[in-house]
């Protein structure tokens, strides 16, 4: 599983903003062989606990505005900063969950 989680952390988004945990795509990858163990463990605990961390939940709702010159509330488009570190461990297991599936499965079967 660590190989996955280097592979998955070599290959993150680095422009994208940060979630509340201030962790950033450039981090991740730059620090990729550090952090992969230890992010290893705490993904394997999760799964053997059946239970997402507290801080891997949180966002951020940033108002992004619709139009240059915004005057109300409605002028607004709320945007969910999440963590990245969490996307992270999301594409890990529907890695896992797409690879267990058979290959036959009707390429138009959705849900």
């Amino acid at each position: 599983m660590e190989s996955d989680v280097r592979r998955v952390f070599k290959r993150v988004t680095t422009r994208k903003a940060a979630g509340p945990d201030s962790i950033c795509g450039t981090d991740l990858k730059a620090c990729t062989d550090q952090l992969a163990p230890v992010f290893t463990d705490i993904f394997n605990l999760s799964l053997t606990l059946n239970t997402i961390p507290s801080s891997f939940k949180r966002s951020t709702i940033v108002p992004v505005p619709k139009k240059p010159r915004p005057s109300s509330l409605n002028d607004y488009c709320p945007v969910a900063l999440t963590s990245v570190v969490m996307k992270c461990f999301e594409k890990l297991v529907r890695d896992f969950i797409t690879s267990s599936l058979p290959a036959s499965t009707d390429p138009l079967q959705f849900a």
